[in-house]
């Protein structure tokens, strides 16, 4: 059995290492601001940690070579650049407000890659097809 290799290995890596680093980063900045914003951050921190599972599920779909891996990763994707737009727009945190637009559109734009690799690439398609 063929393990991912190249780029769909950095991207499981990335699912399953940065997605649960940066939640608890996330969630470590902002429960002090959970006393004075409280819904909308206990919501935003339960999205976050949504999208993580998802993220770490689609990370090991895929290295397990899963038929709906690749799907799950796109959603995956699809999640976390929801997350980069509401961290950018409503929970901007310590970012000036001169880099909260180039900010958000490097995250998301960093989100449309991989989600654009997924779609497209001829072997991330045969890796979990095998």
């Amino acid at each position: 059995m063929q393990r991912p290799t190249g780029w769909l290995l950095i991207l499981c890596l990335l699912l399953c290492v940065w997605e649960p680093l940066n939640l608890a980063w996330s969630a470590s900045s902002s429960l002090a601001a959970v006393t004075i914003d409280r819904l909308g951050r206990v919501m935003f921190l339960i999205f976050q940690v949504l999208v993580a599972g998802v993220g770490v599920a689609a990370g090991i779909a895929i290295w397990s070579r899963r038929m709906h891996g690749l799907a799950l990763a796109k959603i995956a994707v699809g999640l976390s650049a929801g997350t980069a737009f509401i961290r950018f727009v409503w929970f901007p945190g310590n970012v000036p407000p001169g880099l909260r637009l180039p900010l958000g559109v490097l995250f998301i734009a960093y989100n449309v890659v991989w989600y654009a690799y997924l779609t497209f690439s001829r072997k991330a398609k045969l890796i979990t097809q095998e």
